[in-house]
């Protein structure tokens, strides 16, 4: 076993582990999918051979060049009428654009589609034998076409509905182009040219026809607007006979003012009538005449003041009372003519108030008596006028009614001869337009054609998607490679980092060790003792702030780097001045003496259990004077048996007293029963975990197996960890530094072992 020596005078920079799960921030997620890939590179290197193979070698056999063969037929917008010598636009260019993909549906029809069959039958074409696929898009209904055998006229009708034979206009030009996609073009040729031959064969025979079948119509709806024509012309002078002339406007004009005027009239009478009704029903209401309360009281004030009795009342009265104010002056009150006075006064004022109320009540009577006189003379005047007033309402209408029946009669007349002559007007037009367009029609036939062809067939494009099928291919593959390595590393639920133990079990991480394989070589030992260090000052500085007399080192399973793990912090321990035992407590599979190459035959753990003195049992290693109780391969099957006997424990208790600490090294908590054992024993247990080895599950199920039995887990120690994931990375790049600079390395007197390294045979193997 080779000796790491340990470096004097360097500055350590002793850091607490981070035991709080950090957030997962979208930075750290897309490293992690990087991360994920690029450890699983072989996949994506593999699965991109394979399917690139297996595809470009598929692509470039099976799939051929595509050949695009184009014929035109050219229908012209606009031509020259040979009898005006003016350009004929036929209704512009919405019309024309439909006239164009009318012509293209015709292209199609099946009509079209029979001739150009029945002209290709002899001819002897592939096409028409295999109907092979001319995409990989028809490759299904091109199949389902050659099990039916059809006719070859359905055979073009599929090859249309595929898209194979397409029939449109071109953009923003004059042409119909008639467009066959085929891996042989002199096929294609022959095909396209025959379906351009046959329409315009059939084009041709239907303008011919269209022209007749036009002719005839417009010859006989000519011979019918004449005769129209004739029949107007009699109406309207058979009409005009009566008042000698066609024009009654004036006529017309004359009446309709006699009628406003008799109109006007009536109107006024009917609102006199209405008011005189209105007056008589009010005066039978009421029978006399209306007099304003105001204009009465008036009335009745004078009537009675003008009395003589009450004047002659009212000069006594005057002069009885300045007579009672002399006598007030001159008499006491007490007199007796004061007081005759007085009542003579009240007496003359009582008889003043009924002789006015008296003549009050006369002058009520009187006016009572004229208003009724006055409101019968009334009502019979109202009624004598109204009488007048509908009597000659009666008359005024029977004159209105015969006007209007006239006035009418003649606007009727008037309106039959202005709709008669309106109507020859537009038959006479429209006659005009159909004798001049059969006019048209008879010059039109010498004209030249509307629809001719353009060009014959000939290929126009060649699309070769093998290519593109290729990059595409290989743009896949390396997608599907890293999906696979992606989806293969998420399914890995081995542990790497401090993170994923922090993030998916939620025990504290004491320290890391770091990989040999991610650290230059000169830089391994330095970087080992000085991550020692750091899970050394870790563990003292957790909880109580002291590091646990006896303490257990064990993992979940095998080849976790635990006896390693043990090792090491044991010498780091002693190194520091502490008096430090190390016990290989792993009776089933014991290590430590061999990879320490402790002396053959010497005592162990056994053998203390037995009943033998510790100190004849103990070895002390020279190197760094750390005490090893070892253990051999004796009694393996009774481990459990031993561990459980009452003076075990008392054993050890016993000998951790001559110590300041005591390492136990245990096999895995979920392979055997006895590292629980051992926990009990202990004061608290460290469970070690392998970085690529480990998986979360594992660590998860042994740290929960210690919590039931209530054992102190003081966190776990993360091995063979890439430096740049470790507690102490920082630290090596200082020393990366420095180890550019130096060439020769100091020596050393602390000897640890390299982190674990896995062997064939499933035992754990190490190097110090």
């Amino acid at each position: 076993m080779s000796n790491l020596e340990k470096y004097h005078g360097q500055v350590v920079e002793q850091r607490l582990a981070n035991f709080e799960m950090r957030p997962e921030s979208d930075n750290e997620t897309t490293s992690n999918l990087v991360a994920g890939i690029l450890r699983r590179w072989r996949i994506v290197l593999l699965t991109f051979l394979l399917l690139c193979f297996v595809g470009i070698t598929a692509i470039w056999l099976l799939i051929k060049p595509l050949y695009t063969v184009t014929s035109a037929v050219k229908v012209a917008p606009i031509l020259t009428n040979i009898l005006s010598g003016e350009k004929d636009d036929y209704g512009g260019r919405s019309v024309y654009d439909r006239f164009m993909y009318t012509q293209a549906e015709m292209v199609t029809s099946s009509r079209v589609i029979q001739r150009v069959a029945d002209n290709l039958v002899d001819k002897d074409l592939s096409f028409f034998k295999s109907r092979v696929p001319d995409s990989l898009e028809n490759l299904q209904r091109a199949l389902k076409y050659t099990k039916a055998k059809p006719e070859p006229a359905s055979i073009l009708k599929a090859a249309i509905l595929d898209g194979v034979i397409t029939v449109a206009p071109a953009a923003d030009s004059e042409l119909i182009l008639v467009t066959m996609k085929s891996v042989e073009p002199q096929e294609a040729k022959v095909i396209v040219d025959a379906f351009v031959s046959a329409y315009m064969a059939i084009e041709v025979s239907n303008s011919t026809r269209v022209e007749e079948q036009e002719l005839t119509v417009l010859e006989n709806d000519r011979r019918v607007r004449k005769q129209k024509l004739q029949s107007q012309h009699e109406a309207i002078r058979q009409l005009a006979q009566e008042y000698g002339t066609t024009t009654l406007a004036g006529r017309q004009d004359m009446m309709l003012q006699r009628v406003t005027t008799l109109l006007a009239e009536l109107t006024k009478l009917e609102a006199r009538r209405i008011s005189l009704e209105a007056q008589v029903q009010l005066l039978e209401q009421t029978k006399e005449q209306a007099i304003a309360p105001e204009e009465l009281l008036k009335m009745r004030s004078e009537h009675v003041n003008a009395d003589p009795t009450v004047q002659e009342f009212t000069r006594s009265i005057v002069e009885l009372e300045q007579g009672l104010i002399v006598a007030k002056q001159t008499l006491t009150p007490t007199n007796p003519a004061l007081k005759q006075r007085q009542d003579v006064l009240d007496a003359f004022k009582l008889r003043l108030e009924e002789q006015r109320q008296e003549v009050a009540n006369s002058f009520d009577a009187l006016v009572s008596e004229v208003i009724s006189k006055a409101g019968k003379e009334k009502l019979y005047n109202a009624r004598a006028e109204l009488e007048q007033t509908k009597a000659y309402e009666e008359r005024l209408r029977g004159v209105l009614a015969k006007e209007d029946t006239q006035t009418i009669e003649l606007g009727r007349k008037q309106l039959q001869i202005q709709d008669l002559q309106f109507q020859l007007t537009l038959d006479k037009e429209m006659y005009d337009r159909v004798l001049r367009r059969i006019q048209e029609l008879e010059m039109e036939r010498k004209r030249p054609a509307r629809v001719s062809v353009a060009y014959g067939a000939d290929v126009s494009y060649i699309r070769d998607k093998r290519i593109k099928y290729t990059v595409a291919l290989i743009f896949a593959a390396m997608a599907c490679g890293m999906l696979l390595a992606f989806l293969r590393d998420k399914a890995d639920l081995r542990l790497r980092t401090p993170d994923d133990v922090v993030k998916r079990i939620g025990i504290r991480v004491i320290g890391t060790t770091t990989s040999p394989h991610t650290v230059k070589r000169a830089l391994i030992p330095r970087q080992i003792v000085e991550d020692y260090r750091t899970i050394r000052t870790n563990l003292e500085l957790l909880d109580d702030g002291g590091l646990p007399q006896k303490l257990v080192v064990t993992s979940p399973g095998m080849r976790d780097g635990k006896t390693t793990f043990a090792i090491n912090l044991a010498t780091t321990m002693c190194n520091s001045g502490k008096k430090v035992l190390l016990i290989d407590g792993d009776l089933r599979k014991p290590d430590i003496a061999r990879l320490l190459n402790l002396p053959s035959g010497s005592g162990g753990l056994q053998d203390l259990l037995f009943g033998k003195q510790f100190d004849q049992l103990v070895y002390q290693v020279p190197s760094t004077g750390l005490d090893v109780l070892a253990a051999d391969s004796r009694n393996v099957a009774d481990a459990y048996v031993l561990l459980e006997l009452p003076q075990t424990a008392h054993n050890i208790d016993t000998v951790s007293q001559k110590y300041d600490h005591v390492i136990i090294d245990t096999p895995p908590v979920l392979s055997f029963p006895d590292a629980l054992v051992w926990a009990k024993i202990a004061d608290a247990v460290i469970l070690t975990s392998l970085a690529g080895q480990t998986t979360a599950p594992d660590l998860k199920e042994a740290k929960e197996k210690l919590a039931q039995i209530n054992v102190r887990v003081l966190g776990t120690v993360l091995s063979n960890v890439p430096v740049t994931h470790t507690y102490y990375r920082y630290r090596y790049h200082y020393y990366s530094q420095d180890g550019q600079r130096s060439k020769k390395p100091r020596q050393a007197d602390t000897k640890l072992m390299l982190p674990l390294q896995s062997s064939g045979d499933g035992s754990e193997s190490a190097s110090s």
